[in-house]
């Protein structure tokens, strides 16, 4: 399972007419640390390279002509990129960026005050940009049409997802299974899912998690954690795994014994708000209707707005080379300005979408489901495959 080498040619060679429309000489594309999950910038390496460290910062040189250069700061990531990029790329280390690639282009001949097109800006170490930009005068930010080219998808990266929402659901899986377990322990429990992950061949398989009978928040670390796991308590709980740079998430709640009738009608409402969103995700559609209807429906069944809710997070945001992906990221936002839906991106065969519903109800806490939907020739439909609903735990 791989995006096949004809198929990241044609990525760089789109690249390369972007250059030339906009009289580049050549393209800079960055792309930071992944590890943390933060950024829209790891796709930008990965997506025509078919592989980028998942840690720390590299760069991609896509000059007018010859072969495209991988930049890592370390023996490390030159090591990997040799293994993974070579046949399609020329692999560096430069500790400095900026001197890197300003000795590669002088190497094509192209001046270092030539015009030259920036991608993953925003999320650079303060020092690596600095370095961009003291040694390249004349850079250009292109992260939109960058972007724009990411919004193409081949089957190959959704099969990724499809594995990565795999181990989601044994993820989830053990979850529960480990809830009921004797002395388990919130960490335990945490750090077992995790390794649940890890060990089916994620990249990254991250948890967060919330126990108690009425979580008001989601945990990431230990210490925020309950310290036991007790009966009428709720397990709610978010995976994040990547598999080779691609993302998929899948959030669920669960309850040990009987669950209140509010709480049974809470879930069923998140179900239909999600299968909602669901229907309106085709080919063409605009992408930004997904977020409408799950905006309108959560203000339909919660007491709270956005902006008063004790704890919400995003309603949606797609999944790809980058946990937020932006290809889609702002169209999905609720708080964007809904002037420009008329302009924004319509949905295409292939784009993934994480759907997670979430808000407090008074008397239950935080509330949430969530799933990962792949957009289809015909519609759309769930990657993400463990049983939805609420899980009753002996």
């Amino acid at each position: 399972m791989a995006v096949s080498r004809a198929v990241l040619e044609e990525r760089i060679e789109r690249a390369r007419e972007l250059a030339a429309e906009r009289g580049l000489a050549a393209l800079v594309l960055c792309s930071a640390s992944r590890a943390g999950g933060a950024g829209q910038s790891g796709g930008n390496t990965s997506y025509f390279l078919g592989y980028s460290t998942f840690n720390g910062p590299m760069a991609l040189l896509i000059p007018a002509k010859g072969k495209p250069i991988a930049f890592g700061p370390g023996s490390n990531e030159k090591r990997m990129l040799t293994a993974r990029v070579s046949d399609i790329a020329e692999v560096r280390q430069a500790g400095d960026f900026g001197s890197g690639i300003v000795e590669a282009l002088k190497e094509r001949g192209i001046r270092e005050d030539a015009p030259i097109g920036l991608a993953g800006r925003p999320d650079l170490p303060v020092r690596v940009e600095r370095s961009l930009a003291a040694h390249l005068p004349r850079l250009i930010d292109i992260d939109a049409a960058v972007h724009e080219l990411r919004a193409v998808v081949d089957p190959a990266d959704v099969e990724f997802q499809r594995e990565a929402s795999r181990i989601s659901d044994i993820m989830i899986a053990r979850a529960f299974e480990a809830a009921i377990e004797p002395g388990m322990t919130p960490s335990r429990l945490m750090a077992a899912v995790e390794y649940a992950g890890r060990d089916q061949g994620a990249e990254s398989a991250k948890l967060w998690l919330a126990v108690g009978p009425n979580p008001p928040i989601t945990s990431f670390e230990y210490f925020e954690l309950a310290r036991t796991i007790e009966k009428g308590d709720r397990v709610q709980l978010g995976t994040t795994v990547c598999v080779e740079g691609h993302f998929t998430q899948g959030l669920r709640m669960a309850i040990l014994g009987e669950p209140s009738p509010a709480l049974v009608e809470a879930v069923d409402t998140l179900l239909r708000i999600q299968d909602a969103a669901l229907a309106v995700m085709a080919p063409g559609r605009p992408a930004h209707e997904i977020s409408d209807v799950l905006e309108s429906l959560i203000d339909a069944n919660c007491p709270y707005t956005r902006q008063t809710d004790p704890f919400r997070f995003q309603s949606c945001h797609q999944l790809g080379l980058d946990y937020s992906d932006p290809p889609l990221a702002y169209a999905l936002g609720a708080g964007r300005d809904k002037k420009l839906d008329v302009s924004g991106p319509k949905l295409r065969v292939g784009q993934v979408v994480e759907i997670h519903p979430n808000y407090n109800l008074p008397g239950l806490g935080h509330v949430c489901a969530g799933d990962a939907a792949v957009v289809t020739e015909t519609g759309a439909e769930w990657l993400t495959r463990y049983p939805r609903g609420l899980a009753v735990l002996a």
